[in-house]
């Protein structure tokens, strides 16, 4: 089952398209990443934090030339995983599994997708979102 994130959230990851990914950083202490956008000079910066991730996947094109480290964001996506949590991560290829060859998550998690010049699914426990204003 997926549940769906709220409004204002929903509005913020629609106006991410607007925005440059300007910053990847992973944060040892909580086992996550924290991703920096950009939305130009004249508005303010948002950053989200991915915590306790259980997967992580980044990719870029084979052969890019951009040496900017300023990234493009195209489609974003976050959405609670439910009851489905297992389902989810046997369809990214996670490649931990019990004895029996199942996966159990035990909790409810959190998936995150970005494409754009670069593209990235991640799937956490928990998340924050800073946006300046």
């Amino acid at each position: 089952m997926t549940t769906s994130i709220a409004q204002n959230i929903t509005t913020f990851l629609v106006d991410l398209k607007s925005a440059d990914l300007v910053g990847i950083s992973l944060l040892p202490q909580s086992f996550g990443l924290r991703l920096d956008f950009t939305f130009g000079p004249e508005s303010g910066d948002a950053k989200i934090e991915l915590y306790r991730i259980f997967h992580l996947v980044l990719s870029q094109p084979l052969n890019s030339d951009d040496e900017d480290f300023c990234f493009w964001v195209g489609e974003v996506e976050l959405r609670k995983v439910e009851e489905s949590g297992n389902q989810i991560l046997s369809t990214l290829s996670y490649p931990f599994k019990n004895p029996n060859g199942s996966i159990e998550t035990g909790s409810s998690l959190i998936y995150f997708r970005l494409e754009g010049d670069i593209c990235l699914e991640v799937v956490c426990e928990n998340y924050k979102i800073f946006q300046e204003i």
